[in-house]
């Protein structure tokens, strides 16, 4: 009886040792840094989205190229007005975004209202693709 049980636990050893998984060993990457070399030769890390956010992008809502939720810091533009011209765009102009079909009066004194607010520039796909200019998941 002895030997039958140590025979189970041999035998439980060696099938336990093949059904687990083994363990994970992470090795250091190599380094894929975005660093790139302007000009001058010093090194600077910039993309696109970059260059955007150090131009009004940055300050002001560019619509045409920012989602829903960035007008929830505007009184009385987030969501209804927001989402009309975040589904309208591109816009041309800023005095296109007046000419969204179904506004109201009210929407639009308040559209006329925070017009300073707003900046223009062309759609950039990293952007505007997708469905997080309506929905970014973000939720407060």
């Amino acid at each position: 009886m002895k030997g039958f049980f140590s025979l189970i636990a041999a035998l439980s050893v060696v099938l336990s040792s093949l059904l687990l998984p083994a363990p994970a060993y992470a090795f250091p990457a190599p380094s894929l840094s975005p660093i790139v070399a302007n000009a001058a030769g010093v090194d600077e890390l910039r993309n696109n989205i970059d260059d955007k956010l150090s131009t009004d992008y940055g300050f002001k809502i560019d619509v045409n190229n920012t989602n829903v939720s960035a007008f929830a810091k505007y009184r009385g533009l987030y969501p209804t007005i927001g989402g009309k011209i975040v589904k309208n765009a591109p816009y041309d102009s800023l005095e296109d975004i007046l000419a969204i079909p179904g506004l109201s009066d009210t929407e639009r004194k308040r559209i006329e209202t925070n017009m300073d607010n707003f900046t223009i520039s062309d759609p950039v796909p990293a952007l505007v693709e997708g469905a997080d200019r309506f929905n970014n998941g973000v939720y407060k």
